[in-house]
């Protein structure tokens, strides 16, 4: 006779390191239910929970949304399951080509940087370039706030994303908002935005369209410290080749402080909405 243990949402917790307050919204959602809860609200999980848990964890990893892996729990069909798998498959080529020039950028910048760089070098060189950018929805957060600040704003977006069934589908940004060209780091209009698949409003959460466009961008490999040089070097290009800023400046973290100690290593690229001065006189 197989003996069925049985855990407390506690002891679940720990086992399956998933909280206990996301075990409570997967049961909210009916994503993942107890064994059975007392008429006084405690709940209790068996093995079978474990077994799960585990799956929605790697598909997660997956990037599946929660409603996506409750399908699949549902049906739990094997055919349905692959061809859920292969669409993500598929997804997620896409995105590939997609970034497959960022990629080859970051390559082309990391062969530059060479090891006898200082922080005495004077004048980096930087590598622009100029393209148009499609449209994507992204949950924001925005705030009159300090620098120090951001970090803890796209964490509060996180949280947001793992209480929701909203799924990633980009990398994490920022906007800088400037008035009249005069920006202040503590007292800055700041939005961080993460892209996302769908649309959601909740207090001070929301999503929106990041506009498309022609845009200049570089890729800066370094520390937060010295990022004013790429700036320079945007601004000077733009002056350079007769072409207008039109827009904030909008920074994407590809490697920071999540991926790696090292700042050193940080991986951002900076993009700015342009328009040539031939149009802007049309």
């Amino acid at each position: 006779m197989k003996v069925i243990i049985i855990y407390t949402i506690g002891e679940f917790a720990k086992i399956s390191k998933v909280s206990p307050r996301m075990l409570r919204h997967y049961d909210k959602i009916e994503l993942l239910k107890p064994s059975f809860i007392e008429q006084n609200g405690y709940r209790y999980y068996s093995d079978e929970e474990i077994n799960k848990i585990s799956m929605i964890k790697q598909f997660r990893r997956y990037g599946f949304s929660l409603e996506e892996i409750k399908s699949v729990l549902c049906k739990n069909d094997v055919e349905y399951t692959k061809q859920t798998l292969q669409l993500k498959i598929d997804h997620l080529q896409q995105s590939t080509t997609e970034h497959h020039y960022l990629i080859r950028e970051l390559e082309n910048q990391l062969r530059a940087t060479s090891g006898e760089d200082t922080i005495f070098q004077s004048k980096p060189n930087f590598d622009i370039v100029i393209g148009h950018r499609s449209e994507f929805l992204a949950l924001c957060q925005r705030r009159r706030t300090n620098e120090a600040a951001m970090d803890q704003m796209i964490l509060e977006l996180y949280e947001v994303l793992e209480t929701s069934d909203l799924v990633i589908t980009g990398t994490r940004m920022t906007i800088f908002h400037v008035t009249n060209y005069v920006y202040n780091p503590e007292d800055a209009d700041i939005e961080v935005c993460i892209p996302v698949n769908a649309e959601y409003n909740k207090g001070a959460f929301y999503t929106r369209i990041i506009e498309g466009g022609l845009y200049m961008s570089t890729i800066y490999i370094g520390s937060y410290d010295d990022i004013n040089h790429p700036y320079q070097a945007l601004i000077a290009w733009s002056k350079q080749n007769n072409y207008s800023i039109i827009g904030p400046s909008v920074e994407r973290y590809y490697r920071d402080c999540g991926e790696t100690n090292n700042q050193s290593e940080y991986v951002t690229e900076i993009c700015i909405p342009i328009a040539s001065h031939t149009i802007i006189g049309q």
